[in-house]
């Protein structure tokens, strides 16, 4: 296992090793090569420390280091902006390096050897299963001499994505010491910071809040954010990030609390009446006496000092909601964690949420806030909660947590679902846009509103057709969208052994209508699977960019060996296609679902009832899936380029997908309002799938084009339509399909040109055995399976 960086420090030296992630870097170089014509900033590759690392020696066998370490040369001005000096050795608040280390699904290996003795280190990361994969060994003294103390452990990226942060914590001489690493985690199969922006972009309009997660191994910084609600995965994000400012402010309210002179007014006897009193009360005493009234108590306005202000409750109640959100939220999260199949969250982040709560306590404790009373609002705006040291401060942080500001920067960070999950939400959610923008479907139920929030305060889809998506279109077509609908023995489609659980299931539905077939009473269903993977492998294909195979080592090498000038006079291409299981996959779910209809009479037309039904017969067994496809984030030009799995979808229908965000002008902004046909200009990422679902589905009418455009079909003539492809009409071994059992074919009877009398007297007298047209007829406009199921000839002299 090669060491890919190793970085000393005067208490530990830290390393890290991986297996050779030469191919991940070429896969990530060959994306970002891709990208390079539409994003013209050049990406970043840093290790970030807090606090500030003293960097004493940087060994990197690559070259990967850009940052020199050389003390001997060490000058001011050479110190990025952000490092500090102290004892000779620069303080890195970052560390730049040439070329990327860190990349998704990698187990890379992590060690700390610590120079001095330490009694005790440990990680304390927030995600439980982090800090089990690492173990410390003590210091132990042998014969041949001293094995320092050290922190081992490995962690395998996944499909997580975004900052991994390293919280290591070791004890020294009776001292707690943290240092803190961290590093961007970056996916090979798409641009972090412009295809993963817009997927966010895409889901936040649909599921606002879903992507976020309580805990995952690696974090991204919250971007913008439209959300104006409780949602507290958002609130304790925030508050970790603001809890210093709010803390520094709350110490600076209790040592000088805002106060101001309040009238109080007191009931007193006249002996303890002091001072020069107000005419009419000296009067009234007077007076009083005068009439032997000497115990009589009297009224006296003072005005005197006091801490009971709108700007004082106003801070009790800000301290006190956040302490019982945290408080509340650590309760919630202990009792969920508890059960040990689902033992997420670490003790540490556990402590450290508990830890949280006790400056907000003290600041409860403080005796001026005793005297305060309950907040009430304010009746106008308050220069004391807008200007003065501390109340501003506390004021500030106190409105972002409560409205979730836009902009973070770089203050708050939050952990993201997966990308694997986020590409296949992003999937669903480009194949809605197709259906509403470029299909002309109307959307009439809403799953958005079906999130539901689990145990760890995370939002999670309502599954399955109960949370699909339905439209409608005007020429009466309808169809569901569902994400991961489950099929099994008991559901109408069914699966008789195992269950199946697709990603994706779109099922449109024409109206009675429309249907031309044998029983026109009975609706017409006709279901497309899609499963998203997000994953990549290399396919080698032809000049035509049509599939061939898998590549071998042999074949690789050799491409790569090209430059790209040379790859154009090659006789084959590498290009992204889905890894093979993903293909069988398709092939699986298709021969698994089997639909179950009632028995009807084929002769009668009887309207739809109970005794239209064959009592005791079983069920009717169809297949009902049309076609299942991988979707997959592979870069092409569709615009351009053809769909290497093309050929296959159209003869069996299996295949896949490259579904990416289009980059269709400056704003990247794959679901904006655009036309309906994809900008030749600026990459296409969706093209090859608006054009297959365009042709099995047709759009909206349209009175400007007519349904003389090949795309608009008739809704009357769809059933039939789809019923003819050559996918749909493959039969078992030895056995016929047919769709029409009386089909007719009416055609002119040809000119005498090259033929003699006797062929036209044969038809004349009923006993022709052939008639003979060019075989193009069928080849280029039909296909042969049309010709086969002819069964009379209906002739024109």
């Amino acid at each position: 296992m090669p060491e890919l960086i190793r970085l000393q420090t005067p208490d530990f030296e830290f390393s890290v090793w991986a297996n050779d992630i030469s191919q991940r870097l070429r896969v990530y170089q060959n994306t970002m090569a891709h990208r390079a014509s539409a994003n013209d900033v050049q990406p970043s590759y840093e290790l970030r420390f807090a606090p500030a690392a003293q960097l004493s020696n940087a060994i990197e066998p690559q070259g990967l280091v850009a940052d020199g370490l050389d003390k001997s040369a060490l000058d001011e001005s050479d110190l990025a902006e952000n490092d500090l000096v102290a004892n000779g050795l620069a303080k890195h608040a970052e560390l730049t390096l040439n070329s990327p280390l860190f990349f998704e699904n990698t187990q890379y290996q992590f060690e700390w050897v610590f120079f001095s003795e330490v009694t005790h280190a440990r990680l304390t990361h927030r995600s439980q299963n982090v800090n089990e994969a690492f173990r410390f060994a003590p210091e132990v003294k042998t014969a041949r001499g001293v094995v320092p103390a050290r922190l081992t452990g490995t962690i395998n990226t996944g499909n997580d994505v975004g900052w991994l942060r390293l919280p290591l914590t070791f004890e020294h001489n009776g001292k707690t010491q943290t240092q803190h690493i961290a590093f961007e985690v970056l996916p090979t199969k798409m641009a972090l910071h412009q295809d993963l922006p817009a997927m966010y972009q895409a889901i936040d309009k649909v599921y606002p809040l879903w992507r976020f997660s309580l805990v995952e191994k690696t974090e991204q910084d919250a971007a913008t954010s439209q959300h104006r609600g409780h949602f507290p995965l958002m609130w304790l994000a925030n508050f970790a990030a603001l809890r210093a400012r709010f803390e520094q402010g709350l110490k600076v309210i209790c040592a000088a609390p805002h106060s101001r002179l309040q009238p109080t007014v007191a009931n007193i006897k006249a002996v303890n009446l002091k001072g020069r009193l107000p005419h009419k009360l000296a009067e009234k005493v007077k007076q009083d006496f005068a009439n032997g009234q000497y115990d009589k108590r009297y009224a006296v306005e003072k005005k005197q000092l006091s801490v009971d202000t709108p700007e004082n409750r106003f801070i009790k109640m800000a301290v006190s909601k956040s302490k019982r959100q945290l408080a509340e939220f650590e309760q919630k999260l202990r009792q969920s964690n508890q059960a040990p199949e689902r033992q997420r969250l670490s003790d540490s982040f556990l402590n450290e949420l508990h830890s949280w709560q006790q400056p907000l306590q003290k600041v409860l404790g403080q005796s001026f806030l005793k005297e305060v009373g309950t907040y009430t609002g304010l009746s106008r705006e308050s220069l004391v909660l807008q200007q003065k040291t501390g109340y501003s401060a506390v004021y500030r942080v106190w409105q972002e947590l409560k409205f979730y500001l836009d902009v973070f920067g770089n203050q708050s960070s939050i952990s993201m679902k997966s990308v694997a999950e986020i590409y296949e939400v992003w999937c669903f959610l480009c194949l809605k846009q197709i259906l509403e923008q470029d299909l002309g479907f109307e959307l009439v139920e809403n799953s958005a509103k079906k999130l539901t929030q689990n145990d760890f305060f995370e939002y999670q889809l309502k599954d399955g057709m109960r949370g699909a998506f339905r439209f409608k279109r005007a020429d009466g077509v309808t169809a569901r969208l569902a994400h991961e609908p489950t099929f099994n023995k008991a559901s109408q489609i069914r699966s008789y052994l195992v269950n199946q659980k697709p990603d994706i299931v779109l099922e449109v539905t024409l109206p009675k209508t429309a249907n031309s077939g044998s029983d026109s009473s009975e609706e017409k269903q006709f279901i497309w699977l899609f499963d998203a993977k997000y994953r990549i492998e290399d396919v080698k294909t032809n000049l035509e960019n049509e599939f061939i195979g898998k590549p071998t080592e042999k074949d690789l090498k050799y491409w790569e060996s090209k430059t790209d000038i040379e790859k154009e006079s090659l006789d084959f291409t590498i290009v992204d296609g889905v890894p093979d299981d993903a293909i069988n996959q398709m092939h699986r779910y298709r021969d698994a679902l089997i639909r179950l209809s009632e028995p009807r009479f084929s002769k009668l037309r009887l309207p739809e009832s109970p005794s239209s039904k064959i009592e005791g017969q079983p069920a009717k067994k169809s297949r009902p899936v049309f076609g299942a496809f991988a979707l997959y984030p592979g870069f092409f030009d569709q615009a351009t380029t053809p769909n290497p799995y093309a050929a296959a979808i159209e003869e069996v229908g299996i295949g896949a997908f490259a579904l990416l965000p289009s980059q269709n002008g400056p704003s990247q902004n794959e679901f904006s309002q655009t036309e309906s046909t994809q900008t030749k200009s600026r990459y296409s990422g969706h093209q090859w799938l608006l054009e297959f679902l365009q042709a099995q589905i047709g759009t909206a009418p349209n009175a400007q084009t007519g349904q003389n455009n090949e795309a608009m079909y008739p809704v009357a003539g769809m059933a039939e339509r789809l019923y003819v492809q050559e996918a749909a009409r493959i039969p078992y071994y030895g056995m016929r399909q047919v769709l029409y059992p009386d089909l007719t074919m009416t055609v002119a009877l040809g000119g005498q040109r090259g033929r003699d009398n006797g062929y036209f007297e044969q038809f004349e007298q009923g006993t022709a055995l052939w008639y003979h047209l060019p075989q193009s007829t069928f080849l280029q406009k039909f296909k042969q399976h049309i010709a086969e199921e002819i069964r009379y000839l209906a002739l024109a002299s």
